[in-house]
């Protein structure tokens, strides 16, 4: 037991440290930020609305390249942000500098061109596959008469849209035949016959794509 209460000791320790780099960062401009409210649309509650504007619905313990420690994080996808949560309140972290975010060892987020998008494949040479995910968010709606019903405000996922990233160039290609095609001619022929043979579904087929496009 007393080895247990060490290492929780340990842990609360470094989670603390961890929260108070962020309000040291954000007292010094570091993660200038202003405060928004939990869920980032209007003043609605957790209860009003089905759906989900968030690409996880829990806050995660994550990593910022560039900070030290682990902070809570939630990407709301609707709005584009990634919120950081410390105690009651949460902070919309601003889109300079801090550019990558690993949340949870389950999703990487990256700001390209002012946009967040989500790693989908490994990263092979300079390159790697993100998506672009979107949400779709409709109001409420009171029914007009007694014997129709009220409809909660919804948050819709689509269909995400998929690019093939140049780290290097810090550009983004459409993952479609005829976008590759021209922005790699010399691999015109090998593109055909994949885009044949592949519906890129999994992780594996767009590591096979990234494998085509490097080699």
């Amino acid at each position: 037991m007393k080895k247990i209460g060490v290492v929780l000791s340990l842990f609360l320790m470094g989670f603390y440290f961890s929260q108070s780099t962020v309000l040291h960062n954000l007292n010094n401009n570091r993660l200038m930020s202003q405060t928004v409210n939990k869920i980032g649309v209007g003043e609605l509650a957790d209860n009003e609305f089905v759906g989900s504007p968030f690409l996880e619905t829990q806050f995660l313990p994550s990593v910022i390249k560039g900070e030290n420690g682990t902070y809570l994080l939630r990407y709301n996808i609707y709005n584009d942000d990634i919120i950081l949560k410390n105690g009651d309140k949460y902070f919309r972290i601003p889109k300079e500098k801090l550019n990558y975010f690993n949340i949870n060892n389950k999703y990487v987020v990256i700001l390209i061109n002012g946009r967040y998008y989500i790693q989908s494949s490994s990263e092979k040479g300079n390159y790697m596959i993100v998506r672009k995910e979107t949400i779709k968010f409709t109001e409420a709606k009171i029914s007009e008469n007694a014997y129709g019903q009220n409809q909660p405000a919804k948050f819709t996922a689509l269909k995400p849209e998929y690019f093939v990233y140049n780290i290097e160039n810090n550009t983004l290609i459409p993952v479609k035949a005829e976008d590759l095609k021209k922005a790699i001619p010399s691999k015109e022929g090998d593109l055909d016959i994949f885009f044949k043979k592949n519906k890129l579904k999994k992780t594996e087929d767009y590591n096979a794509l990234l494998e085509l496009i490097v080699n």
